[in-house]
């Protein structure tokens, strides 16, 4: 058993907390909170960073190979004219 003290501005927080999330109680609530949290901490702290590092990496190496393909095609179909430039037929 858990007990502790919140102040009255804090019960109501978490009593809107609770109805907005369709708690039958504040004992519900306050387990599933805390459970949460704990399950929160138990994730590896690098995990996202080492997601966006990959990402990152990635979207590299995409633009990397994106600038090789725009070259090749620009090198087949030759330099691109301004629509003001194509001749009217």
């Amino acid at each position: 058993m858990v007990t502790f003290r919140v102040s009255s501005d804090e019960y109501e927080h978490v009593m809107s907390a609770c109805v907005g999330v369709g708690a039958r109680s504040v004992s519900e609530f306050a387990r599933l909170a805390v459970l949460q949290r704990i399950q929160a901490l138990d994730i590896p702290q690098g995990a996202l960073s080492g997601d966006l590092t990959t990402l990152s990496a990635a979207l590299g190496e995409l633009d990397s190979s994106l600038s090789e393909i725009r070259k090749k095609i620009r090198g087949m179909l030759g330099p691109m004219k301004r629509p003001d430039e194509i001749d009217s037929v």
